[in-house]
C-alpha cells in the first residue's frame, strides 16, 4: 500500500522530474509519481516503512522545489 502526499505548491515539469529522479534513488522506494496537476505525490515503499523515506522526501522537495512542503493526504490502495 502506498500513500498520497499533498505538495504545498505546484511544481514545474523540471522540478517534478528531479524530485521523482532523486526519490527513486532512495533504496526503500518502490515507486514514486507526481500526478498530472503536480499537486500530489504517490509514494510506495518496499517495506511499508515511510518515516525514513518521507524524511528524505521533505528535504528533496524543499531543496528542488524552492521550499515546497509535503503533508499526508490519503492512503493509496
Amino acid at each position: 500500500m502506498g500513500r498520497y502526499y499533498h505538495l504545498s505548491k505546484k511544481l514545474t515539469e523540471a522540478q517534478v522530474a528531479e524530485v521523482e529522479r532523486e526519490m527513486r534513488e532512495i533504496e526503500d522506494v518502490e515507486s514514486v509519481e507526481v500526478n498530472g496537476d503536480h499537486m500530489y505525490m504517490k509514494v510506495i515503499t518496499k517495506d511499508d516503512e515511510f518515516a525514513g523515506v518521507m524524511g528524505r522526501a521533505v528535504n528533496i522537495c524543499s531543496r528542488v522545489a524552492d521550499g515546497a512542503e509535503l503533508s499526508f493526504s490519503s492512503f493509496a490502495v
